[in-house]
């Protein structure tokens, strides 16, 4: 396959990423134990991926390909350290409702509630979601979507922070640098894996 090209995400690719995301996530574990079991299952995750992009857009941290099947969304420092008032959770209640659901809204909390717990206080660049389209997946766009990134990254000497939410992907960012730290156990759930990586000193 030629090598995959990496761009910045720009607001009119947001509806064809959102169903990119949302079908690269379907049987993602952790949210298929969180997230709405009925027929409104896809149509939360769209909606989900797609604030999320439009909230990132903010920072101009996300990448995609040029054509369309995967996309990276990441959070910078100042992101992460925005302070939020005592009415913020109210305001998030609507849509996090909508994407679990009356019966999985304690575990839609509890996820949200557990990363948030274990997400390292020293600045660092956190991978919040990275997809790629089922029909592309194996063939390098994961990799060349982190290692755009990455390069940056190192250059500016940043750490950056994931939660891996399927043991599958584990090998893929240890094969970048990312090493396991922790390890989140959601009740009755799955486990999430804490990584971490120090930024890569430039080869001489």
């Amino acid at each position: 396959m030629s090598s995959v090209e990496v761009r910045e995400l720009r607001r009119e690719d947001i509806p064809r990423l959102s169903e990119v995301l949302a079908q690269a996530f379907n049987t993602d574990p952790v949210l298929d134990w969180a997230m709405r079991p009925d027929g409104g299952r896809m149509g939360a995750l769209r909606d989900m991926f797609r604030r999320g992009m439009l909230g990132a857009l903010r920072y101009g941290e996300e990448t995609t390909t040029k054509d369309l099947n995967a996309c990276a969304i990441w959070a910078p420092p100042e992101a992460l350290n925005e302070p939020h008032g005592p009415l913020d959770p109210i305001f998030r209640l609507p849509p996090i409702f909508g994407y679990s659901g009356l019966g999985r809204l304690r575990r839609m909390m509890t996820f949200f509630d557990a990363c948030e717990a274990k997400r390292p206080r020293v600045p660092h660049q956190y991978l919040d979601f990275i997809g790629v389209h089922p029909s592309k997946q194996g063939q390098g766009y994961a990799s060349a979507l982190i290692c755009h990134t990455l390069r940056s990254l190192d250059a500016e000497g940043t750490p950056a922070y994931l939660e891996s939410s399927n043991p599958r992907n584990n090998p893929l960012y240890q094969r970048h640098g990312f090493e396991i730290t922790d390890e989140i156990h959601l009740p009755d759930g799955p486990t999430l894996w804490c990584m971490w990586r120090d930024p890569k000193p430039r080869s001489t």
